[in-house]
Parts: structure tokens; sequence; C-alpha cells
């Protein structure tokens, strides 16, 4: 049998084409609760995102979102990378490249799989950085340096409130965990409730997570599993903070 032309990342371009062709999903991220309610607000993001995708002619399939205080961990972007990859869209549109790595080294690391394996990157306010493995920005080498100084100064910026925060005698540390809501949680998921559907009650009636955040599915699933693992049933959730597109 005569073997298929073509190598085999060139044979995952031409299938990913096939399904995710013409579509992109959406990912924004701010990176504590407060930036919720300043320039980098969700909102915010959202907005640019689906003014972009209408402009540039993209299907926006959903927009998934990251709201967290650390660096390292992006449940929200790894999976939006993951579902790219398995042909479900052609690519990721982010509003700003350093909205998107985590750090120089890691945006360069995300820009080079993209290159290499066909992966569109798009940003709503820079414009076409890869387009289906081909690098659009000459200047994007340029443009990953300075994601990484700008990140540092939000950084050191934050840092620097902190440190006010402690002069002016303010208590700073995480608040016990409310056990009365995982309870609640694991109750309604055995009544059938999506852990995105427990995540939207509790933001209605005003909660925040121990970090002052909104929940997100992810936070749900957790907290039920502290309390009941059972209620969550493989494979019946995804687990991520999913923005509505309508």
């Amino acid at each position: 049998m005569a073997r298929p032309r073509g190598s085999k990342q060139q044979r995952q371009r031409e299938l990913r084409l096939a399904t995710g062709g013409g579509k992109m999903i959406g990912y924004i991220r701010v990176s504590t609760s407060g930036q919720e309610l300043k320039g980098h607000s969700l909102q915010g993001q959202i907005t640019r995102l689906h003014e972009a995708a209408q402009r540039e002619g993209i299907e926006l399939l959903e927009i998934v979102q990251d709201v967290e205080s650390g660096a390292k961990q992006r449940d929200g972007l790894d999976d939006v990378w993951a579902r790219v990859r398995a042909g479900e869209a052609e690519g990721i549109l982010f509003p700003k490249l350093d909205r998107l790595g985590r750090s120089q080294l890691h945006l360069a690391s995300l820009v080079e799989q993209a290159r290499d394996e066909g992966i569109s990157l798009f940003s709503a306010d820079e414009g076409w950085q890869v387009h289906r493995g081909e690098l659009k920005n000459e200047a994007l080498p340029f443009l990953i340096a300075l994601a990484q100084v700008e990140r540092e100064r939000i950084s050191r910026r934050t840092k620097d409130g902190l440190a006010a925060a402690r002069q002016k005698g303010i208590v700073l540390g995480r608040p016990a965990l409310n056990t009365d809501l995982q309870e609640r949680a694991a109750e309604l998921r055995r009544q059938g409730w999506t852990t995105q559907q427990i995540a939207d009650l509790f933001n209605a009636e005003g909660h925040q997570t121990a970090k002052g955040a909104e929940y997100k599915t992810m936070t749900v699933y957790r907290m039920i599993n502290r309390v009941d693992p059972q209620a969550n049933p493989e494979g019946g959730h995804r687990g991520k903070a999913l923005a509505a597109t309508a």
C-alpha cells in the first residue's frame, strides 16, 4: 500500500483546516480579580474579540477565560490549545500578545508551535501574528519582548500595591473556604446541574471565591470534589470557564 503523501504535520494541518477552517476560539485573561474592574476587564476583552471576529469574517465559536492571580497555570489556555490541535478550530483569537503568553519564553514557544503545526494566532488589537502556520508579523520577536516587559511592569505594580497595603496595616491572605457553598454545589450537581449553571448561580447571588473573583466552572468542579467527588461524573463537564459568545 502506498504511503499517504505529505508529512504527518501537513496531513494534520489539512485535517484541522477541513474541520476548523475559518473558525477561531477566543481566549481572554485577567491576572487578578482587581483588574476585572480596570482596563483589562473581561467584558472589555470580550467586546474587542467580537468586533475583531466580525471585522475579519471569523466564526468565533466561544470565548474561554482565565481569571487568576498566578502566571504559572492557565487552565483555560491549555484547553483552547488542545481543542485547536484537535481540529475544532484553526486558531486562537485573543486581545493582545501580553494577554496570551505567561512569559517571553512561553509566548515564543506558542508562536513556534503555531508555525510548526499550521495554527493561526490573531490579536484583536495587533492583527494576524501567525496565519495557518505562516508568520505574518515580522516584528513579532520584538513584540514578544515588549509583552514580557509589560507583564513585569504589571507584576511590579501589584507588588508595590501589596507592600503599600501592608504598611497601612491591611491584613492580606486568603479567607476561609465557604464550606456551605461547597455542600450546596455538590447537591446541585447531584440534581443534574452543570458546573457552568452552578457558577452562574453563585455569581448572580453575589458570591466570590477565596481570591475575591467570580466563580468559574473549574472552581465549582474543585469545590464539589472536596466534599463528594462522585458528584462529578467523568466527562460530564468541560471544567473550564467559558464566556458566552452570543
